[in-house]
């Protein structure tokens, strides 16, 4: 396997984190790929929704909220290992104009930033207050707010099924951005499954993971609307 395809090989797996809210292993359907293999999904009392997500140099992070609770996974792109899955993650009161997710497992404490200038970084803390890591995140995409928001494209919650408005056929994309690889189509008038919403600060649309006919993939707010 040449770079190039490695990096693609990486990069997808660590944008499967989006669509991996997966607390244990519980008997229940649908499925989602993560890392290549079927997993279940949690069974959703409440809307299993991003918060945040963005890669650094070695890792992806990814903090999602089912129903009031915050959880994080974090991916290891240099091992391809999920080394944290789950997590329980609680907001960090901080003097400066960011948000923090921490949370801790093991013999580390995890810190999840993003600034208001959309600028985010993970850091990893040992137990004996040493820095394991400290890297600073690109590609990143935020929680949509349920009330009015900046970014371009219908929004509404996902867990409900949406008709394509695309005037041919809606592109499923492998992230949710403008460029990313196109894995799949769903007509004009095709009904999809909604599995995530995010914003993306970068190109300014909503995105949505959607599933049609067994294709999982991305496509943009502007050409979806909940039916």
């Amino acid at each position: 396997m040449n770079r190039v395809s490695q990096r693609v090989c990486l990069s997808l797996a660590a944008l499967s984190l989006l669509a991996a809210p997966v607390l244990a292993a519980v008997p229940t359907t649908p499925t989602s790929t993560l890392l290549g293999k079927q997993t279940p999904l949690l069974a959703q009392e409440g809307i299993v929704e991003t918060v945040l997500y963005f890669e650094t140099a070695t890792m992806a992070v990814r903090v999602y909220r089912n129903g009031s609770d915050l959880f994080m996974n974090l991916y290891n792109k240099t091992t391809d290992v999920v080394e944290v899955r789950g997590a329980p993650v609680q907001l960090v009161p901080s003097t400066r104009d960011q948000t923090v997710y921490a949370t801790t497992q093991g013999e580390a404490d995890r810190f999840a930033r993003i600034n208001v200038q959309g600028e985010t970084e993970l850091e990893i803390v040992a137990a004996n207050g040493s820095v394991v890591l400290q890297e600073p995140g690109f590609n990143t995409v935020v929680g949509v707010p349920s009330d009015n928001s900046d970014f371009r494209g219908n929004s509404f919650a996902p867990g409900t099924p949406a008709l394509v408005l695309s005037a041919e056929a809606a592109r499923l994309r492998s992230g949710p951005r403008l460029g990313s690889t196109i894995v799949g189509t769903a007509p004009r008038r095709a009904v999809v499954d909604v599995l995530d919403r995010v914003g993306n600060p970068e190109d300014g649309f909503i995105w949505y993971q959607v599933i049609y006919e067994g294709t999982t993939g991305w496509v943009r707010g502007d050409l979806l609307q909940p039916t």
